[in-house]
């Protein structure tokens, strides 16, 4: 039994975007993101934990002989670390290193992208069908009244489809409408150099596999802290470049290429997010209480990012 098969036996797996998974499936790729990625953790990675104490050991005074001083020798110097790696503001640059608890979390909850993309994910997941007719109408023609499933990136969806060339961060599908939506969520970086390449290649192997409808509604949408603009034809141009430089063959079939070139790319902020996330409150009714309660938490939330802030 290979790790696809084995995961697949344990975790599950999906036969189509359009297949429903329950919201409580968030937490656990929340935590499955925890264990792949230690540095949420521990401040780095498990690599260099080991490396960090393997090299106290060759410090002046590390006792050689008896085990009982050579743990407190080691305990002693990683308690100095952790204690240098506490600051008392919930907006200082995060520092990199091996770092206490509140540490980790702060630089997790204020500042990290992977964990912003895991509170989408679940947020996503939690949304009524009518919220999402309401979002993603903006950017590309809906009747409306249809049914919204949304994946995040995760072993589940990995696996399930087999995709191992790129990552994804949020997938929301309509069959009703036969829609799919990318959301390429940003905080502070910018457009990868070949991004719109690995989506169309995305769209193009989901069909193939009948995870999605062919000739389906497509559309790649980056939310961000800031606008990335762009010109459509000479980004692909460029990124064609840039996949003949580094050998990514399997992204420059013709067919991906002018995919790309008509592709519809769509770009919002997190702050005009926020705004359209109010507008849409206004419409709730006091009947509507979870999803109040829903977009009112998710608001909260971003607005504590640290890049929302005004550090002036």
């Amino acid at each position: 039994m290979n790790a696809t098969e084995r995961y697949n036996r344990i975790f599950g797996s999906i036969e189509s975007l359009a297949d429903d998974i329950p919201w409580t499936t968030g937490l656990s790729n929340m935590v499955e993101h925890l264990l792949w990625d230690t540095k949420s953790i521990l401040g780095i990675s498990k690599t260099r934990f080991w490396q960090t104490i393997l090299s106290m050991t060759e410090q002046d005074g590390f006792p050689t002989h008896d085990s009982k001083s050579k743990h407190k020798f080691v305990k002693t110097r990683l308690d100095d670390l952790l204690k240098a790696s506490d600051v008392s503001s919930r907006y200082s640059p995060p520092r990199h290193g091996y770092c206490s608890p509140s540490e980790a979390l702060r630089r997790a909850k204020y500042f990290s992208e992977d964990y912003l993309n895991k509170e989408f994910d679940i947020f996503l997941n939690l949304c009524s069908d009518r919220y999402l007719d309401f979002l993603y109408s903006r950017f590309i023609p809906l009747q409306g009244g249809g049914h919204w499933s949304t994946h995040g990136n995760s072993g589940l969806f990995a696996t399930s489809t087999g995709i191992s060339e790129m990552q994804m961060d949020n997938l929301a599908y309509n069959k009703d409408e036969n829609a799919l939506v990318a959301n390429e969520l940003k905080l502070g970086g910018k457009k990868n150099r070949d991004q719109l390449l690995k989506y169309c290649f995305m769209q193009r192997k989901l069909e193939t596999m009948g995870f999605v409808s062919e000739k389906n509604t497509f559309a790649l949408l980056f939310i961000g802290d800031k606008e990335e603009e762009f010109e459509l034809s000479s980004e692909v141009a460029r990124e064609v470049q840039y996949c003949q430089n580094t050998g990514r063959h399997h992204l420059l079939e013709d067919a991906l290429v002018e995919q790309a070139n008509v592709m519809t790319v769509e770009r919002l902020t997190w702050s005009a997010l926020i705004d359209l996330n109010n507008s849409y409150l206004d419409s709730l009714e006091a009947r509507n209480q979870v999803e109040t309660k829903l977009l009112k938490g998710f608001n909260s939330s971003l607005q504590e990012k640290a890049f929302l802030q005004d550090h002036s």
